[in-house]
């Protein structure tokens, strides 16, 4: 009974532990250390023992990882915070609106966890699978989806978008994008894509999307 009992306990402190360490990475990376900071500044940032960021993560990638699983995890909860009125097309671009605005808020260390990820490993990690999960929580039961195409939107457009939202913010993270036209591009890719799926009153309204981007 009592092992149950500190059961939650441990697993809040892990939690926390966690927290802290991931914390410390974003205020190593917002002073401007690249995504290659060691892991002994880490811990003495983070207020913690050497071992301790290798015993929660393993590896300074796998801290990258983390760090972006959260970032898409603040996606989501704003956008369920938020609950955009409309259908799946508006609420794709309601989340594009809103992963826009929160990479904005701490550019340079968004730009150093994504730009990290682009890095081969010997293990493929979950950001194709998060991503694609932030996508599908936008496009809900798919409404304002043709009903001819919605089977087939609902194999591939999720990864389609999450696509498109990578892309864009690879092109941002090497300058070739600047901040106040990212929004306009993911806008742009995510109407052009939705175009091919959308019911007849809809497409119209993702033309005008497209022209005013």
């Amino acid at each position: 009974m009592a092992g149950t009992e500190r059961q939650p306990l441990r697993e809040r402190n892990r939690q926390l532990a966690r927290e802290v360490v991931l914390d410390a990475a974003e205020r190593l990376l917002e002073r401007g250390e690249t995504a290659d900071f060691s892991m002994r500044a880490l811990a003495a940032e983070a207020g913690v023992g050497f071992a301790t960021p290798f015993n929660h993560f393993g590896s300074k990638n796998a801290i990258m990882q983390a760090l972006s699983a959260r970032l898409i995890q603040r996606m989501a909860a704003q956008f369920r915070d938020e609950a955009p009125a409309g259908d799946a097309i508006d609420h794709v671009l309601a989340m594009g609106r809103i992963s826009v605005a929160l990479l904005l808020e701490k550019p340079d260390v968004h730009k150093a966890v994504v730009g990290s990820l682009g890095i081969a490993t010997s293990e493929p990690g979950p950001v194709r699978q998060n991503s694609r999960g932030l996508w599908s929580l936008a496009l809900g039961d798919f409404a304002g989806i043709a009903v001819e195409t919605k089977t087939f939107a609902e194999a591939v457009l999720a990864d389609q978008l999450a696509f498109n939202f990578r892309g864009c913010v690879s092109f941002w993270i090497a300058g070739e994008l600047q901040d106040e036209d990212l929004d306009s591009a993911f806008r742009i890719g995510a109407s052009t894509l939705l175009l091919g799926f959308a019911s007849p009153s809809r497409r119209t309204d993702l033309i005008e999307q497209i022209k005013r981007s």
